[in-house]
């Protein structure tokens, strides 16, 4: 679960969380509105490809880089420990200012990263995607069953 989480963030290429696509910090309105409005604002999200872990220095570690993604494109590899993102340092503690460092990219644009990787650093650029389909219908989903759990939601 913890993995998911962050998951979730990282995948917007931590642009925002997934609560904050749907309002300020939490939804407002019916849980239609909500879904609606959430699916609006990740139609124009870029996406990377990556799940991550914390490390015991509070940093993010990539878990697992999605096939086919910007992220394997841009050689991405588990392991690798993000330490900047367009210049602006990924940490934990600097959440705030990777949020807003990142919040204007957009799918096509290009982002800079720089990882570290066996001991050194790397400098690695991606070029953003679109959110696909099926990350974007479940991350609306797990939003919905854990901000709207009143809400049933219908099986396929």
């Amino acid at each position: 679960m913890k993995r998911l989480a962050l998951a979730m963030v990282v995948l917007m290429v931590v642009a925002v969380s997934v609560p904050l696509m749907a309002g300020e910090g939490h939804c407002k309105g019916t849980a239609d509105e909500c879904c609606k409005k959430m699916a609006q604002k990740l139609e124009n999200k870029a996406w990377l490809g990556i799940e991550m872990d914390h490390n015991e220095d509070g940093r993010y570690v990539v878990s697992r880089v999605v096939p086919d993604s910007p992220a394997e494109a841009a050689g991405f590899k588990a392991g690798d420990v993000l330490l900047a993102l367009n210049g602006v340092e990924w940490s934990k503690k600097n959440s705030d200012a990777v949020k807003k460092a990142s919040y204007d990219l957009k799918p096509g644009s290009s982002a800079t990263y720089v990882v570290k990787r066996g001991g050194s650093k790397v400098e690695l650029s991606a070029t953003l995607a679109h959110v696909p389909r099926e990350v974007m219908a479940q991350w609306v989903g797990e939003h919905m069953l854990s901000e709207h759990s009143g809400v049933k939601m219908a099986a396929k």
